[in-house]
């Protein structure tokens, strides 16, 4: 079970999330600590290669500099201020390994909350991580937010998403369909 506790940090309120495993940290973005892993993550083929299966195209994709990344973490940080996502890092060994965020809006067609999960560092997949966390996520939208339901889409093509998604209890809503680039999407719901 996550554990969800407040804290006040200056105009923000900070809710800290907990993972169902102890190994495993769910903090808030911290400029400085995790702009210096984007940078490091971006530079090299996997990152990239993770970014597309995410479903950015190649034009999306720019090329990483420690000043795009550091505000990245800044609008991080400003969206949550805002009320519109709740973004955490990853942190496994004491090392920033990946990100997961809610979505506090409709965005690309994908309904309120909806939840999205990226492991960056390819040495921690297939380790029961990205289970991890999405159930502390989840259990965080439902006794935090009330949400009746939560929401996410992923590529048709990326099965390691899809397979995650399903075993958590998400089901399909809706075909799958084309965006303006190209890309085949599933869009998934978990009622709770």
């Amino acid at each position: 079970m996550s554990r969800i506790k407040t804290q006040n940090r200056g105009d923000v309120i900070i809710i800290d999330m907990r993972s169902v495993r102890e190994d495993i940290k769910l903090l808030p973005p911290d400029v400085d600590r995790d702009a210096t892993f984007a940078l490091a993550w971006f530079s090299r083929s996997e990152g990239r290669q993770t970014l597309l299966s995410m479903g950015n195209t190649e034009d999306d994709i720019e090329e990483s500099t420690i000043k795009g990344e550091r505000k990245i973490m800044q609008d991080f940080l400003e969206l949550e201020k805002a009320g519109k996502q709740i973004t955490r890092v990853i942190v496994v060994e004491e090392n920033t390994i990946g990100v997961v965020w809610i979505e506090r809006f409709e965005n690309h067609g994908v309904k309120s909350p909806s939840i999205h999960i990226m492991i960056g560092n390819p040495d921690y997949r297939g380790k029961g991580i990205g289970r991890a966390v999405m159930q502390s996520v989840i259990e965080h939208i439902r006794s935090t937010l009330k949400a009746d339901a939560i929401y996410s889409r992923h590529l048709s093509a990326n099965t390691t998403v899809a397979r995650l998604n399903e075993s958590l209890g998400f089901m399909k809503d809706g075909d799958t369909y084309e965006d303006d680039n190209g890309l085949v999407w599933q869009n998934v719901v978990m009622m709770l």
